[in-house]
């Protein structure tokens, strides 16, 4: 009986050890440059451009970048001041997630009309 208990017990450990985290879209370095965009001003321009790197390489087929980083990249970028950049990133991410096209053609057309004047 113990022998049996101890057989299950086993086979638990085993089975929960390989059910680790499913990490299904790639965030890397996410809150932390997120921090440091918002509250860092000293290092505001490196982890900028570390993630707009890492944001413009779209993730992997099996890890692609989660909905709303181009987004925030395209944000970025228009508080830099970078318009052509921020329609950019929108583009991205209405190429990406096709759900956010509604909200994001409105934004990209008002901007693109701020370029053109």
């Amino acid at each position: 009986m113990i022998r049996r208990i101890i057989f299950t017990l086993c086979v638990v450990l085993l089975v929960v050890a390989y059910a680790g985290p499913n990490i299904m879209y790639n965030c890397v370095r996410y809150e932390l440059t997120r921090f440091v965009h918002y509250h860092d001003s000293a290092v505001k321009k490196e982890a900028l451009q570390k993630y707009i790197a890492f944001v413009e390489t779209g993730g992997t087929p099996e890890h692609p970048i989660a909905p709303g980083l181009f987004a925030e990249a395209g944000t970025f970028m228009l508080e830099e001041g970078d318009v052509p950049g921020a329609i950019k990133f929108y583009q991205m991410e209405s190429d990406a997630w096709p759900e956010a096209r509604p909200m994001l053609s409105v934004l990209i057309s008002n901007l693109e009309a701020r370029v053109d004047e």
